[in-house]
């Protein structure tokens, strides 16, 4: 038997589904103290480099339905991390915002996406790591081109 953790011969689904899974458990453990969890870091995050983002936008961009990035808000708001206020430009719609307590917790959270991403690259060169993730890159790309000719 081998020492790997994995089978040998695993397709990329499987394989991109296993460090997803293990982001989430990692990124879960270290949320906790704040009271977020892995399902709310992509909405922190988009809201702190898209600060006014509407929530239509937010769920057009995860390829997400709207009932999901309004339950995810609705939670951040209630813990005070975000703020809603209505689109000028359409009333029915909501301009989403971190607020002061979201935007001191930045550095922190970013500090824990870092810490994620130094463990899992450690033994990997920096060419190795350029490699990676212009390869993820890829495949990301891919991924979203397959899913828009879905939605046409």
């Amino acid at each position: 038997m081998s020492d790997s953790l994995l089978p040998r011969a695993l397709p990329p689904g499987p394989l991109l589904s296993i460090i997803n899974r293990a982001r989430v458990i990692f990124l879960n453990n270290q949320l906790k103290q704040f009271e977020l969890s892995a399902g709310q870091y992509p909405v922190f995050m988009c809201l702190l480099r898209h600060p006014g983002i509407t929530q239509e936008t937010m769920a057009r961009y995860f390829h997400l339905d709207k009932g999901t990035i309004a339950r995810t808000v609705k939670k951040m708001e209630d813990a005070g991390y975000i703020s809603r206020r209505v689109d000028p430009a359409n009333r029915r719609a909501f301009c989403l915002s971190l607020t002061t307590k979201g935007s001191r917790l930045a550095p922190e959270i970013l500090a824990i996406d870092q810490e994620w991403e130094q463990v899992i690259c450690n033994d990997l060169s920096e060419e190795e790591k350029v490699q990676m993730l212009a390869l993820l890159k890829h495949i990301a790309e891919s991924s979203i081109q397959t899913i828009r000719r879905l939605e046409e």
